[in-house]
């Protein structure tokens, strides 16, 4: 058998911050829980997230037939945010792992190179022929589980998976491999009595302990969601645009995370072992985020409305944030504004009643009736004239009946 603890040494070496290893057994707790949470449609909004999905994402021998193992690894993502510059100007709020890089553009590299070193370490050792497949999150595996049963980390209440020293900042990955390798223990950690996260979701995601309904989730609202935000739910999503950390940001364990990261030596460098930043890649703010017109976490709203789907491609071409397309990202900021209320977005909001994408026109209408004012009135207005998408009217005449008519 090849020596595990080498095996994870490697990975450290590759600019991974936790790996532990279990075998490639199914997973038939999982399996029944996302079965179950589909049926009770708390999946709704995710197509390719089906029970035939499970089938197979449960199952690692029918990912590959031969598998013995599973190296599950944990890269952080957690950074100190940036510095925000106070100014009267709208901004939103972004989730911190799109503050940089597309993580799939960084952790695949590494995964492969981590995958032919093992190819080549398990041929010098022991003569072996090693088979390998590789998933980050988009891939068919129930990483999460994979997590769990390692000992990489342990399930909070908030569904996300918590480690030792990283909290839930983390994102994951597996190889699945047809070698045989000693495994880990799952850890004996929990949340107790902890419920911290539950409490805190401003649109209920969280109705139980370990569940998600993902259809409440803003996350899935800003990022997966194709059609229209629900109208209940605007409201509750303040200023996020892409992303939400709000569970994540009130867990005890999180928080600890992130008081080591802020520690600093008597030179002014941070304590926590962050020597792995520079291999991992760059998961800083971009530089478009930074200050100027926007910061990391909170950009300028107002400037994103103006964006043409070429500079929208072109500014974040390497972010996670081109997932939402540029209607996607508009149609949030239009939400933000809403919740804001401050007035200077109105001549943005107006413009973007005319936007060419039917669902950016809709929920600037929707913003403009929450703001109120007489500019954005006759804007409403003007557009019951010319508008002939009918969702987009039913936005239009709601915004008016509902906020200029008492």
């Amino acid at each position: 058998m090849l020596n595990s603890q080498a095996i994870k040494e490697y990975a450290y070496s590759a600019g991974f911050d936790a790996v532990r290893i279990t075998s490639a057994e199914a997973f038939p707790a999982a399996e029944q829980v996302i079965k179950e949470r589909i049926s009770q449609g708390l999946m709704d909004g995710l197509p390719w997230f089906t029970a035939e999905r499970a089938d197979v994402s449960c199952h690692p021998d029918a990912l590959l037939p031969e598998a013995k193992s599973i190296i599950s690894l944990a890269t952080s993502y957690l950074t100190e945010q940036p510095d925000l510059q106070e100014t009267d100007t709208p901004r939103g709020r972004i989730a911190r792992y799109a503050w940089g890089d597309d993580y799939h553009d960084i952790i695949k590299p590494k995964l492969h190179q981590f995958s032919a070193w093992l190819h080549e370490y398990a041929h010098d050792q022991i003569g072996a022929e090693a088979e390998t497949r590789l998933f980050i999150d988009t891939g068919r595996m129930v990483d999460r589980a994979v997590a769990q049963r390692s000992g990489l980390g342990w399930y909070g209440k908030n569904t996300n998976i918590l480690t030792k020293g990283w909290g839930s900042w983390v994102f994951l990955a597996e190889i699945v491999t047809n070698l045989p390798l000693a495994t880990d223990e799952p850890l004996k950690a929990s949340c107790g009595s902890c419920e911290i996260c539950l409490h805190a979701c401003p649109t209920q995601a969280l109705p139980n302990p370990y569940e998600l309904d993902n259809t409440r989730c803003i996350s899935f609202l800003t990022i997966e969601l194709r059609g229209s935000i629900p109208l209940e739910l605007r409201p509750l999503m303040g200023n996020l645009i892409f992303g939400c950390d709000i569970c994540q940001e009130v867990c005890p364990v999180n928080k600890v995370a992130e008081k080591r990261l802020g520690l600093r030596d008597e030179k002014g460098q941070p304590l926590i072992a962050l020597q792995n930043i520079q291999k991992r890649g760059n998961f800083q703010p971009h530089q478009e985020f930074l200050p100027r017109s926007s910061v990391g976490s909170a950009p300028e709203l107002i400037p994103l409305l103006s964006l043409t789907e070429e500079q929208f491609r072109e500014r974040f071409r390497r972010s996670p944030i081109k997932r939402t397309k540029r209607r996607g990202l508009l149609r949030n900021v239009c939400v933000a504004l809403g919740n804001i209320g401050d007035p200077q977005a109105v001549p943005a909001l107006i413009s973007a009643l005319h936007d060419d994408e039917a669902l950016i026109r809709g929920h600037a209408a929707w913003a403009l009736g929450r703001i109120r004012g007489e500019e954005g009135l006759s804007a409403l207005i003007d557009a019951l004239e010319v508008e002939d998408d009918r969702e987009v009217l039913k936005e239009v005449q709601w915004a008016i009946t509902d906020h200029y008519i008492y």
